[in-house]
Formats: structure tokens, sequence, C-alpha cells
């Protein structure tokens, strides 16, 4: 790691190898105060959740993550940054291979992957989200975050986490496990959803009908919304967006009986997944009692930046 915290401003990369997709965002740093922003953005729907085989990453998977790596390492080079980090979800959480993949990678590219627990993924969700609003934060609430392979939620109170688990529900999870055609989902398919997420959610009761607020953060969240304001109302801004869980469901109803239109209008990318994820988080959102609904622009890259930060001033 590049040490420069004494200077004014700081430029780092972070790259989030979600089972879905690959993000990188450059951040620009205030060493003084400690705020940050985005000031470079990179996305690969690589879709990492696909190649895992018998536990394993095949080998086309860990050729295709490599050259997204180089190629965003690339571009951290061309800004460029101070300090390049690289983290794993749900994507080499568990796999018999992990370490061997995390190897070639650190020796071809000389980058260190860490890979980062469900409750880790849960506590950086939450501190996130804490720093996003602040004192404008509901009383009451849940954090909920789906990715393609694992969604965790954090239950809080007065601005203090009560509960946190990272549950195997993942959208591309979800649709490889359930859905033939994620574009035209049976209602067979859609009671298989509904009987999974909730066996899923049903073994920490401690999330049942928390209440209060939910804030949304992950791309199946973001694609909702938009399904929800290009039908509805036409906005754009995405992070604040409120909706209530009754929108949410009305989303739902909307992908499971337009033929894939919505989703092919608004979230061309995630045709795979957004059906099947929306389904997932309905019951998600049910199960935990959830009425207003919060898009959150800030995740685990944020509360891992954040983490960063606060660790650096400790060790001054």
């Amino acid at each position: 790691m590049n040490d420069r915290f004494s200077e004014s401003t700081e430029k780092i990369a972070v790259v989030d190898i979600g089972a879905n997709s690959v993000r990188m965002n450059v951040y620009d740093i205030n060493t003084e105060t400690g705020r940050f922003s985005v000031c470079d953005s990179a996305r690969s729907m690589l879709g990492l959740a696909a190649y895992s085989v018998d536990g394993r990453l095949s080998s086309d998977g860990e050729g295709r993550l490599f050259a997204v790596l180089r190629e965003y390492l690339a571009r951290a080079n061309s800004v460029p940054t101070d300090a390049f980090f690289a983290f794993a979800t749900a994507s080499l959480r568990g796999l018999s291979n992990t370490d061997k993949v995390l190897a070639s990678i650190k020796r071809r590219l000389g980058i260190e992957v860490a890979v980062i627990s469900g409750e880790e993924e849960a506590e950086l969700d939450f501190f996130a989200t804490l720093g996003r609003f602040g004192s404008d934060i509901a009383s009451k609430g849940i954090t909920v975050d789906m990715g393609g392979g694992s969604t965790e939620i954090v239950g809080f109170e007065n601005g203090r986490k009560t509960c946190g688990h990272s549950f195997r529900i993942g959208c591309l999870a979800v649709s490889k496990r359930f859905v033939k055609n994620p574009l035209a989902i049976t209602a067979s398919e859609l009671s298989d959803i509904k009987n999974y997420a909730l066996s899923e959610l049903s073994t920490h009761p401690e999330f049942e009908n928390i209440g209060g607020t939910a804030y949304l953060i992950g791309g199946t969240a973001r694609a909702a919304a938009k399904i929800f304001m290009g039908v509805r109302s036409g906005l754009s801004s995405l992070d604040g967006f409120e909706m209530t869980a009754d929108d949410l469901f009305s989303v739902r109803d909307t992908v499971l009986s337009d033929g894939g239109a919505a989703i092919k209008k608004y979230s061309p990318d995630r045709t795979a997944t957004v059906a099947p994820g929306v389904c997932a988080l309905c019951e998600a959102i049910r199960y935990c009692g959830a009425e207003r609904l919060i898009i959150s622009g800030a995740g685990v890259r944020e509360g891992f930046v954040a983490k960063i930060i606060e660790e650096r001033k400790n060790a001054k």
C-alpha cells in the first residue's frame, strides 16, 4: 500500500469481485477530512457464479476474471491511482480452488485479492449506509444488499446494528437454480423461488417483522427502481429514491407479466437476473416487514473505503 495519507488528496482504486458483476471505482479521498467521492468507474457483467462447476471456478472463469483485472489495473495505472485494492464476495467464497486462483492472480498481476466473509460484507454495507445517510437515517430498519450469489441483511435500531447475516439468496444463483427463461418465469418457478427464499430467511427469525425502513443496495434494487421510475414517474435519480413495499411488489408483477419488456428497456444488461432477483427480494422485504424502501448509492465498496480511512486514522 502506498501510504500518502499525510497529503491532502489521494486516489485509490477498489475492485469488487461479485458473483454477477466485477466493478472498479476510483475514489478521490480528502485525507484531512476523510470524505471521498467516485471519480471513475468501470463494470463488467462477468457472471462468475455461472463459471462455478462442482464447487470450483472453471479455467474459463479464471481466465475471464484475470482479463478483467488486468484491464482494471491498467486503467487504474493510467489515472494514476496511489493504491489498488481488490476484494471478492460470494463469487470466490468457499470454492475449493480459491487459494489457487488468488495465488495465480498475485503471481501474474501482483494483485492481492481479499475474500471477505458474508458477515464482513454485511458490516461494510451497514457502515456505508450510516455514512451515506448520517443523522437522516431511519430510527429502525434494515439494510439489504442483494448480489449475484448472496444477500446480506443487517437489522438496526437508533443507529446501532441489532443483527446481521449473509443469506444464500443471490439473483444469479436463484436464476441459475430455479429458472429456465428469466424473462418468462412460470408460476411453478415463482413458487420455488418464494419457498427457497423463505426457507433461507426463516433460519434467522430475528429478522422477522423488524419493520421500519429498508435501505436497498445492489444491482437488483437499482434495476427495480429504474423500472418503477420509468413506468410510473419518469425520474432519473436513483440514490436516495424512495419506494414502498407495494411499489416493489408491483415491479415484480410487471416483470412477471410483460414478457421482459421493462427489463429490456430499463436494465438490458441484467436480463438474466432482474426478474428472479426481484422475486426473491420481495420475499426478503415481506419477511422483514419493511414498508418504506430507500435506494442507497453506498454499499460494500464505500464501506471498504471508509474502513481503510478509519484504520489509517487510528494508526497515526
